[in-house]
């Protein structure tokens, strides 16, 4: 059988198509062996920026967060019964009403006519008042014309028991005309205060019970906050409730200046912590009016304090970390000891032992202890 001479040609210049390559391969490597080594890299420290912290004297203040209340939240309530037949156009809701203004009458004529009968009733007990004391007084003649020395053996000699019982019935009388007149009054429903009215519950031609809803009332006079505070927090406020008070709305960014109204004498159950109440008079009357609900981040200025470091708020990481660089230049980390925070400024407690501390501004993450750097100073912000 005859061989074709194609495949073996093929395969002879694979042949030598390999031994060419491993000689080539071959001379490189030993060229790499021979030749200079690689200088290793030299490590380069990273910068770092960092503020001179001095510790100095600082005023605290105090933040926190509450919900404007009013002063007073009435819901106003019938005292008498029956049908509304009168109702003022500022009895609606929205409306700012003043202290006895009339919003709406409940008919009258039953309690006009029980006042009338009280007052009849009043008037026949101040006549048998008087007839018992003329008649008292006629008694008490009669026994000395008849010359008689001793005391009467009765009270009834003189009528005595008749007047008593007499000036009782003219006391009932008369308490009993001031509960008319009480009814017949409280047929005028007004408001106990100046108040904004949040709702009306009844309308023209309502028949009303003792007792039923007629409308809720806010006052007017003041909004009150109520401040949950820590213990840290109530360590750094001052005891004469004369620290300035900064009202901010957590939504618009309007602000107002209020005050120091009282501090709460308890803890509360569920959060355990005190509060202060600070409060802003005749809010709707301010230049842009702080209504009752509005949720506000609250400022009061606190005590002075001494040996205190202002450092910005991007100087404490995320774990509650501050980094400084000691005298050989490495890096070293603390928990800071926060005493209070305004606006983008932290302010914490020294660290012992160190006077001036370069802390560094902007920590990173890949930070490490005993980490070389090189320390570039820059101004507090």
């Amino acid at each position: 059988m005859k061989i074709s001479p194609v495949p073996v040609v093929v395969t002879l210049v694979a042949i030598v198509c390999i031994g060419l390559a491993i000689s080539y391969n071959g001379q490189k490597m030993a060229q790499q062996a021979n030749g200079p080594k690689p200088e290793p890299a030299k490590s380069v420290s990273p910068n770092v920026s960092v503020i001179n912290a001095v510790p100095s004297t600082y005023q605290a203040y105090v933040s926190g967060h509450g919900e404007a209340k009013a002063h007073w939240a009435l819901s106003l309530k019938a005292q008498v019964k029956g049908e509304i037949t009168n109702m003022s156009e500022q009895f609606a809701t929205g409306n700012v009403v003043k202290k006895g203004q009339v919003l709406a009458q409940i008919d009258n004529t039953e309690y006009l006519q029980a006042v009338a009968s009280a007052k009849a009733t009043l008037a026949d007990a101040k006549l048998a008042l008087q007839e018992e004391q003329d008649l008292g007084n006629q008694a008490k003649r009669e026994w000395q014309r008849s010359g008689v020395t001793q005391a009467p053996s009765s009270p009834l000699v003189f009528r005595t028991l008749q007047l008593e019982a007499a000036q009782a019935t003219a006391d009932n009388a008369q308490y009993a005309l001031q509960t008319a007149q009480r009814d017949e009054k409280n047929t005028h429903i007004s408001a106990p205060f100046d108040a904004v009215i949040l709702s009306r519950d009844v309308d023209l031609g309502t028949y009303v019970s003792i007792g039923d809803t007629l409308a809720t009332l806010n006052s007017t006079d003041k909004v009150e906050i109520s401040v949950p505070l820590s213990l840290s927090q109530w360590q750094n406020l001052a005891s004469d409730k004369s620290g300035e008070v900064i009202l901010s709305d957590v939504t618009t960014q309007n602000q107002w200046q209020g005050y120091i109204a009282r501090f709460e004498q308890h803890l509360d159950d569920s959060s355990r912590q005190r509060s202060v109440v600070v409060a802003l008079d005749k809010p709707f009357e301010q230049a842009t009016p702080l209504l009752p609900g509005t949720f506000l981040a609250v400022q009061i200025a606190g005590k002075a304090l001494n040996n205190v470091i202002k450092l910005p708020a991007s100087a404490v990481s995320q774990e509650g970390l501050i980094w400084y660089v000691n005298e050989q230049n490495t890096l070293m980390s603390i928990q800071a000891q926060k005493l209070f925070e305004r606006g983008d400024y932290v302010y914490i407690s020294p660290i012992e032992g160190h006077t001036n501390l370069r802390v560094v501004a902007r920590p990173l993450v890949s930070y490490l202890n005993d980490m070389l750097v090189n320390p570039i100073v820059e101004e507090m912000p």
